[in-house]
């Protein structure tokens, strides 16, 4: 055999080991604080801007209702999820031909902690909800039901509308109640779900391929219609304190 066929390898392994090796040894953060007045305004493109900016805020200041008191955001149960699910509920029952029998949201999906009493404003309905979810309306089974609310009894509870109860053992749900009734594996049930949730987000896989509908209607849309509707009633914001989910 050529002696150079072991030269070679053995002169690669050996400038390879001699080879510099570099590593990350420490990381340091710095703050910077840029503010606004210190950089000069291009008064060309802020003329630009200015009447869309004006429009906007025309918009977004619009009072469009009152909250009676501040709302909180928490599990498994708080005064804004159990509104945000109340009004979804009632909007979606407005556009269905057929009875809405619960609604749902995924918690993460409302993104304030805090509802602040006082007018509220279309600019604090998008910071309340500021993703352009859709309402969708399944068909599911009682099983599908059950497996839905065991998911949501594993996160510490989602926003539920006031029809719905039941009780979080051992992160499953136990003694689950639509409308008053028990929970039937066998029956059919109408839910208002977001989009969001309907195709499988959140680890909701199994609902993706359920009969549904696609209403169309942003949640934030419904929001603000329900807003406005109980303001033309001369009605606040004022949700139910109900448990409607327990530990």
């Amino acid at each position: 055999m050529n002696k150079f066929s072991f030269v070679i390898p053995a002169l690669i392994l050996f400038f390879a080991s001699c080879g510099k090796v570099y590593h990350l040894a420490d990381v340091q953060g710095r703050t910077y604080r840029i503010e606004k007045a210190s950089y000069p305004v291009d008064v060309r493109v802020a003329s630009v801007i200015e009447p869309y900016k004006l429009e906007l805020d025309k918009t977004m200041n619009e009072v469009i209702g009152y909250c009676e008191k501040e709302l909180v955001k928490g599990k498994p149960n708080s005064t804004l999820t159990n509104w945000f699910a109340d009004a979804l509920q009632d909007e979606a029952q407005e556009i269905s031909a057929e009875p809405i029998d619960f609604a749902v949201q995924n918690y993460g999906g409302i993104r304030v902690p805090v509802f602040g009493k006082g007018p509220v404003t279309v600019g604090k309905m998008y910071e309340l909800m500021p993703f352009d979810n859709v309402m969708y309306i399944l068909k599911l089974k009682g099983t599908d039901v059950k497996m839905l609310f065991d998911k949501m009894a594993e996160s510490g509870g989602w926003p539920v509308s006031r029809n719905v109860s039941f009780r979080i053992e051992y992160g499953k749900a136990e003694n689950i109640r639509i409308k008053g009734a028990a929970l039937d594996t066998t029956a059919v049930y109408t839910a208002a779900i977001p989009d969001y949730i309907a195709n499988g987000g959140d680890n909701m896989i199994f609902l993706k391929n359920l009969p549904s509908v696609n209403t169309g209607v942003l949640l934030r849309d419904m929001l603000i219609k329900n807003v406005k509707d109980l303001q033309a009633k001369g009605k606040s914001i004022n949700p139910q304190e109900d448990q409607r989910i327990t530990e």
